[in-house]
């Protein structure tokens, strides 16, 4: 009996015990003791259930800044900008420029040539009285247009810097065309022939660019550009030899300046301009032929020959689909050689004149990164 009435005795302190330890007094007394005391940064915890109000102000959670007037996030969780490498943007970022550009594609080409002795120009020739038109004229035009192939590669390799140079680049371009024309020899005693000739057109360009890049007010609209190209263009026109044609080919090798320009009016549409100044582009020099066959086509016509040529071009292009897009142009080459001294052809005693154009449509695909 006494050990029942000890036991019960024991079990009512302790209750005595819990109760006065639960009381709001102690817990307030425990908390204030727990909140003098420095807390280590790995011991807060925040259950699931608390509001943003209770946290802390200063507290950075993963990613997130915490603003203490609205107590909501104030960046994403996680943020993803992508880059296509190709010219394109994401949200606010400004457009940039490809680091090349791949243009593959055909062109159309007409080519007319003319020579006359001792004037200075074909027209003053044909103007004349049928008595005073001596010695022998070539007159050369295209039955159809001939058709080609072409490529060209533009490389910016610092487009994407911040830098004056990142116009910097090189642009490097191969056409061949194939023609099948009528070639028209007129003698002295007023007899013509024509004859069918098969001949190459070929072209070939290395030149330096450098392009100042524009925008249009958007920010990230694409962007237009104004710039200057100069360097070496070579144009050989090959005559098949086994056709006994009195037409010599040309072969061009020379420098060139030029102007170009791109003006965006849509995203997928901009209107592209161009023009280059040859630098004296006299026949009889070119790669890929014999030497005698470069001497003829000057010897032909005189002892000498000075040259002029220029280029004008208009197009459009644009951006279809990811990387790809396409480009249609429009260009005019045209070359006049001015000879002098005697010639070995017929009439040609005091030089004369010789005068060679080509306009020509391309048109292709591009592919830029």
């Amino acid at each position: 009996m006494t050990t029942s009435r000890l036991s019960m005795v024991r079990w009512g302190l302790w209750c005595a015990l819990v109760v006065a330890l639960a009381s709001p007094q102690a817990l307030a007394a425990a908390v204030k003791r727990k909140d003098s005391a420095p807390a280590r940064p790995e011991e807060l915890s925040f259950p699931e259930e608390a509001t943003a109000s209770a946290r802390p102000r200063d507290v950075k959670t993963w990613g997130m800044e915490v603003d203490p007037e609205s107590h909501t996030t104030t960046a994403p969780f996680l943020e993803v900008a992508l880059d296509t490498s190709s010219g394109g943007t994401v949200g606010d970022a400004p457009a940039r420029q490809p680091l090349a550009r791949l243009t593959l594609g055909g062109t159309t080409t007409w080519r007319n040539y003319c020579a006359r002795p001792g004037v200075k120009s074909c027209g003053e020739y044909d103007r004349l009285p049928a008595n005073e038109r001596l010695g022998d004229t070539v007159s050369y035009a295209s039955s159809v247009p001939y058709l080609g192939i072409a490529a060209e590669l533009e490389l910016l390799p610092l487009a994407h810097s911040e830098s004056l140079l990142r116009g910097l680049g090189l642009s490097l371009g191969y056409r061949r065309g194939y023609s099948s024309t009528n070639v028209t020899l007129v003698s002295d005693a007023g007899r013509s022939t024509t004859r069918e000739v098969v001949a190459t057109d070929s072209v070939l360009t290395a030149q330096a660019l450098y392009r100042y890049f524009f925008g249009m007010g958007e920010a990230n609209a694409p962007l237009g550009y104004a710039g200057l190209r100069a360097g070496l263009l070579t144009r050989a026109f090959d005559v098949d030899e086994s056709a006994n044609s009195p037409l010599t080919g040309t072969h061009r090798l020379f420098p060139a300046v030029g102007l170009e320009v791109s003006v965006p009016l849509l995203r997928w549409v901009r209107l592209e301009g161009a023009g280059q100044f040859f630098l004296s582009p006299k026949p009889g020099n070119g790669l890929g032929a014999g030497s005698a066959a470069l001497d003829a086509e000057v010897s032909d016509y005189g002892t000498s020959v000075s040259s002029f040529g220029w280029e004008a071009e208009l197009g459009v292009g644009g951006d279809i689909w990811g990387p790809f897009g396409y480009s249609v142009r429009f260009r005019v080459s045209r070359f006049q050689d001015t000879f002098s001294g005697a010639g070995t052809k017929l009439g040609w005693d005091e030089g004369g004149v010789a005068a060679e154009t080509y306009s020509s449509l391309h048109w292709g695909i591009t592919a830029s990164y």
